[in-house]
């Protein structure tokens, strides 16, 4: 929008003055802005007005009784005249002009020579020749009758004088008088009439235009739901009648969709249960319905993961890290660090812990970190978590077949354990264990 644009400010009991005045501005080729014609489906109303008054540089207040009388209109005639702002009132109809108008120029256009006003209006506005020559070529001017031409004078009449009085002599039969042949101006009038009624016919779209047409063509302009809505009740049995209901009906579809969406971003940003039920609540049969439970189950299975990660940063320890480890639920997402955390905490040592088929084991394996079927025999893995059937001491390294490097000290009976590192020797298993 740039800053010459021309604001109109009006009421709306004025719709039909206001659409044909910005239809004729904008024809002609002024840059107008009016909230019927401007605004976007789906667009925020009053914060579009707002950012077109604040943007406009003109600003035309179309005066009515109605205008006046409105807190709307009177509050962006108050921050134009504040922003010190080009303001240009324009007189539809006789009433009282607001104290803070009184001493501006207005256009008048309330009376029957709208054309001294419309040159008013284009000077008050400043609008470039070529805008003006189309708003002044586009009003009909009044074509001045002819004054009467005064015609000859009679002669004046000869004095009467006396006529001596006729002898009487033998007058003759007078000969018969002829008829008289029939006139042709019926015809002519006939013929006349037909040629009229003919042209009338040929430029009847020019003489009587279609107000049905033109009110469509100017809903077509605005090409919102109120406009279209206004048309219906202006013309119910209008040709467009149809092509109206389905606009709206499409207009309205969109704003649905776009609620819809909304609300569902908003849902996925709060990312609660509570959020997504109030979208199922207020669109049972919208367009994200059926994300509505997979995305409740992500949801408690987020919240029962978080729960058991406080849990076991609370504690700490290395049991309150494995118990996260082995806890089984969907959405578990804090494993690396559990991991991570536990080595941190625990103790490391190597030992001998069975032979590769299963006998002589000293641990049990309770978490296989691979998913697999385990039993009393089942040889530990990398990553398992395991269980001491008795206490064994604990070494520093592996060296020729064997754990060597004793630490002094030992993993307890039925303690648990993160195996770290599981390395088969011939048919010896040993594990480096963290404890």
């Amino acid at each position: 929008m740039s800053k010459e644009t021309i604001f109109i400010s009006y009421s709306r009991d004025d719709t039909d003055f206001v659409m044909k005045l910005a239809t004729k501005l904008r024809n002609a080729g002024a840059d107008i802005w009016l909230d019927q014609l401007d605004i976007a489906v789906g667009e925020n109303w009053d914060m579009a007005v707002q950012n077109a008054l604040k943007e406009s540089e003109n600003f035309l207040i179309v005066l009515s009784k109605s205008s006046v009388a409105s807190n709307n209109v009177m509050d962006e005639v108050g921050y134009a005249l504040s922003e010190n702002k080009k303001v240009v009132p324009v007189l539809m109809e006789e009433c009282e002009i607001p104290f803070r108008l009184q001493r501006r120029q207005f256009a008048d256009l309330s009376g029957t020579d709208d054309v001294k006003g419309m040159k008013t209006l284009i000077s008050a506005l400043g609008l470039d020749s070529s805008v003006a020559k189309k708003l002044i070529d586009d009003d009909p001017k009044p074509e001045p009758k002819p004054e009467p031409k005064p015609g000859p004078k009679p002669d004046p009449k000869p004095d009467p004088k006396p006529k001596p009085d006729p002898k009487p002599d033998p007058k003759p039969k007078p000969d018969p008088i002829p008829p008289k042949p029939k006139s042709k101006l019926p015809i002519y009038i006939v013929a006349g009439i037909a040629a009229i009624a003919a042209i009338v016919f040929a430029f009847k779209d020019k003489i009587f235009p279609n107000q049905d047409q033109i009110a469509w063509d100017t809903t077509n302009i605005g090409n919102n739901i109120q406009i279209y809505e206004k048309y219906l009740t202006d013309f119910p049995e209008g040709e467009f009648v149809t092509a109206a209901k389905d606009s709206i009906a499409k207009k309205k579809k969109r704003i649905e969709d776009k609620l819809d969406n909304d609300d569902w971003q908003v849902a996925l940003d709060t990312g609660t249960e509570v959020g997504f039920e109030l979208y199922r609540n207020n669109h049972p049969a919208g367009i994200h319905i059926d994300k509505v439970d997979g995305k409740i189950v992500e949801v408690k299975n987020r919240d029962a993961d978080d729960a058991a990660w406080n849990i076991a940063t609370s504690a700490n320890s290395v049991r309150s890290y494995i118990d996260y480890v082995m806890k089984d639920m969907a959405g578990k997402s804090k494993m690396n660090d559990a991991i991570t955390n536990l080595k941190k905490e625990g103790k490391e040592g190597w030992l001998y812990s069975g032979t590769s088929s299963g006998s002589g084991l000293i641990f049990t394996v309770v978490k296989a970190v691979d998913g697999r079927e385990i039993d009393s025999r089942t040889i530990p893995k990398t990553g398992d978590i395991v269980k001491a059937k008795e206490s064994r001491r604990t070494y520093n390294s592996l060296s020729g077949g064997q754990a060597v490097g004793s630490q002094g000290r030992s993993v307890p009976r039925n303690s648990l354990a993160y195996v770290n590192n599981a390395t088969v020797l011939g048919n010896a298993v040993f594990l480096q264990i963290v404890y």
